[in-house]
């Protein structure tokens, strides 16, 4: 990955991000998830906790297809994550096939036990179906994603439902705090009275969340962690809108959610929300989610749209995010292969 976009490499890497963009865009029907170049690569860059390998193919001269491979070195037992995307008008001649195989051979010399792949699948009704495990949502089995991924060995394991959330028309909705607990929130890097509670919070995230069958190991989170975090973030340009719940009693946080936006776009990003297990059945769920929206409004009123992803299964979360205005736009396979 280059270091910066205007140094060497930058103009490889922003085609790199238009032709994965344009996958993306190719199968939800919107370019409403398209990545500014700076925020992807601030993501696809190494860091402490995750190592990326990438591959591309180039036709003409011209990146038709890449592959990425993520890495994890301090959880090795939760195996890779691989993505391989293709241009439309270049699918079809074993250009996929090729890259699938370069990057399993990766994650299996990398000690990798389990392989899984993560898909944006169109929305459409109909025809043949090909349903969760998890007995909640399914795919169109003549989804170009779905039959490059079956006729490789991968099973569909979870669906996770996209969700686009029209903030000038959403509901106005009230969420008092529950006795006991208050809602505390920031703009930004994490005040550090927070950071240890914040880690705490998001190792849970890796155990709490609905994640069917797929090998999902606790991912620890510590203060390091959480700054290189935030550091990441901002220096993309991007900023972090922060809710959380206080049990006041104890003083510590029980649950949490983030919104991230940026001034290149009209659209931001919900990041993970979650309420332990221990303190649900309050509605600190839609505490939280209604507060990232007040502040969301409040530092970036030129934010249009807020997009967010849910397990099919987490009827919970969908319930409050349907009851403030978010409708599905699209579904994401998460594909798992066991060596």
């Amino acid at each position: 990955m280059p270091a910066s976009l205007d140094g060497p490499g930058g103009a490889q890497f922003l085609e790199y991000a238009a032709m994965s963009n344009a996958v993306e865009n190719h199968a939800l029907g919107t370019d409403v998830l398209s990545m500014a170049p700076a925020e992807m690569l601030a993501e696809y860059r190494d860091n402490p906790h995750r190592v990326r390998r990438h591959r591309v193919v180039r036709e003409g001269g011209r990146i038709v297809a890449r592959a990425m491979v993520t890495l994890r070195p301090h959880l090795p037992g939760n195996g890779a994550h691989l993505m391989v995307d293709v241009l439309p008008a270049h699918r079809g001649r074993g250009i996929g096939a090729t890259l699938l195989e370069a990057a399993e051979r990766i994650a299996v010399d990398a000690g990798a036990p389990v392989l899984k792949v993560a898909v944006a699948h169109s929305a459409v009704s109909g025809g043949d179906r090909i349903a969760s495990p998890t007995g909640f949502g399914d795919v169109a089995a003549h989804d170009d994603g779905v039959r490059f991924l079956t006729s490789h060995g991968y099973a569909l394991e979870q669906i996770t439902r996209i969700s686009l959330l029209e903030l000038g028309s959403a509901p106005e909705l009230e969420a008092p705090a529950p006795p006991d607990h208050r809602v505390v929130t920031w703009v930004g890097p994490t005040p550090s009275a927070w950071i240890d509670d914040l880690a705490a919070l998001r190792t849970r995230m890796s155990t709490d969340a609905p994640s069917g069958a797929l090998v999902e190991l606790e991912d620890p989170w510590d203060a390091a962690r959480i700054s290189e975090h935030d550091e990441r973030i901002a220096g993309s340009g991007r900023t972090a809108l922060t809710a959380a719940a206080e049990h006041v009693p104890t003083g510590a946080l029980v649950g949490f959610s983030e919104l991230l936006c940026s001034d290149a776009a009209a659209v931001a990003i919900q990041e993970d929300t979650l309420v332990l297990r221990e303190h649900r059945g309050r509605r600190l769920g839609t505490l939280l989610k209604v507060a990232t929206a007040d502040l969301l409004r409040t530092h970036a009123p030129g934010v249009e749209t807020v997009v967010t992803w849910n397990a099919e299964e987490n009827r919970p979360m969908l319930d409050v995010n349907e009851a403030m205005g978010f409708r599905a736009i699209g579904y994401e396979g998460a594909w798992q292969r066991r060596l």
